[in-house]
């Protein structure tokens, strides 16, 4: 029998292996640059979004159902304002509204000049902030240290020139007065010259809160922009819904401007017309009665009593007296009243339960889960959001003393406080 010949099968074997060694090192490295360019994001505000959806597993034990939690919180700039503030910008740039340059303004409570004075520099703009005096004080801190100017006013009624939303929509038609009165070249060094009687009148003006070198204003108007809404509809629903995998029963959040909660409701229900969705509204907001009666009016104002503000509670943020824009496009199938002890409790019970350190609108909205819970019965998902941490919370309510001062130090040793032992 003549000898076999192996050299051509050894060769061709060597070579196939180092095809397919090729082959599977390519695709790992392939996999590998497709994972890192997954993962790398384009600056900061490409960072926004995208949040984790996590079980709340305390709550889920307690109730029977799954009750998950958008991290919001997990943002750049520390809160769900983040997607507003990127949306707003993106849009006013857009439209021709605001140029490079300019200044953003707008009125609010903490959060959403927070998102504001974050993401603002990254579009080559800045940002001023009015701020009722009585918000917590770190907010306040937070933003000037982000760069942008703060103006402190006192907290009035929505319906006064000075309310702070009013005055901030004032402080953009300033911005775009300078800009314009620079660019047709009518004022030099703040003294304005005008003819009288063949003479010439010098009027010193006050000296203008803006640079001369402003491009212009854009007042944000979170509360009644609908850029809001979309942020939500395009962004939060859709994110929580593939999340999900669309295995989702209920949502449940509370509302300042509506924006969230119109968004993201208006999402699920249109992907699913049998998703639940609900408010979860704090004391001193007529959104509960108007959601559930129809009629737009408080508790505290039936029963004859005014606060010093429309919406005085210690959660922020949330509540209001009047329907924006936004929160009417909310489609909601119910809704809550939720209290402040309930979400002093509330933020307690998940920081010694689960290791979530949360605000007063994040601690409300678990509220919110427990009673959706509570009325759906065990086996549903819902999910509410945790809007931000109770690191800007600190001197109000998260300070013993504080709380003590009105009554709302927290004594539950579990969920009693909801009914649930």
């Amino acid at each position: 029998m003549a000898p076999v010949n192996m050299t051509g099968a050894v060769v061709a074997a060597a070579a196939l292996l180092m095809l397919t060694s090729y082959s599977f090192f390519f695709r790992l490295s392939e996999k590998k640059k497709r994972k890192e360019k997954l993962t790398m994001r384009n600056g900061l505000v490409d960072a926004i979004g995208n949040t984790p959806l996590i079980r709340i597993n305390s709550l889920s034990e307690a109730t029977g159902c799954e009750i998950l939690g958008k991290c919001e919180f997990l943002n750049p700039g520390g809160s769900v304002k983040d997607r507003v503030a990127v949306k707003i910008i993106q849009e006013a740039l857009e439209s021709g509204k605001l140029f490079p340059g300019g200044i953003v303004t707008e009125g609010s409570a903490g959060s959403t000049a927070i998102s504001l004075a974050t993401v603002a520099p990254a579009y080559g703009c800045k940002c001023h902030v009015v701020i009722p005096d009585d918000a917590a004080i770190e907010k306040s801190q937070i933003i000037e240290a982000l760069g942008a100017s703060v103006e402190r006013v006192r907290p009035v009624s929505i319906t006064h020139k000075d309310h702070y939303v009013n005055i901030a929509r004032r402080r953009a038609d300033e911005a775009n007065e300078l800009a314009s009165k620079r660019r047709l070249g009518s004022e030099t060094n703040g003294i304005h010259q005008e003819k009288t009687n063949g003479c010439t009148v010098e009027e010193v003006k006050e000296p203008s809160l803006f640079s001369d070198s402003v491009t212009g204003g854009f007042f944000a108007d979170q509360f009644e922009n609908l850029a809001n809404y979309r942020a939500h509809y395009e962004g939060t629903g859709p994110e929580i819904w593939h999340q999900t995998q669309g295995n989702i029963d209920a949502f449940v959040a509370a509302a300042g401007t509506g924006g969230t909660l119109a968004g993201v409701s208006r999402f699920l229900q249109d992907k699913n017309e049998r998703v639940k969705c609900f408010l979860i509204d704090p004391p001193g907001s007529g959104l509960y009665n108007k959601v559930t009666r129809g009629v737009m009016y408080t508790r505290e104002e039936a029963e004859g009593r005014r606060l010093k503000n429309p919406f005085d509670t210690i959660t922020e943020g949330i509540g209001i007296n009047r329907l924006t824009k936004n929160f009417l496009m909310a489609k909601l199938d119910g809704g809550f009243r939720g209290t402040d002890k309930e979400a002093v409790e509330m933020s307690r019970f998940l920081l010694k339960k689960d290791g979530l350190f949360v605000g007063s609108s994040s601690a409300m909205n678990c509220v919110g889960a427990v009673r959706v819970a509570q009325t759906l019965g065990p086996g549903h998902t819902i999910v509410t959001i945790l809007c931000d941490s109770g690191m800007r919370h600190l001197s109000k309510f998260h300070d013993p003393k504080y709380l003590n001062l009105y009554g709302l130090s927290p004594t539950a040793i579990g969920l009693e406080f909801l009914g649930i032992k």
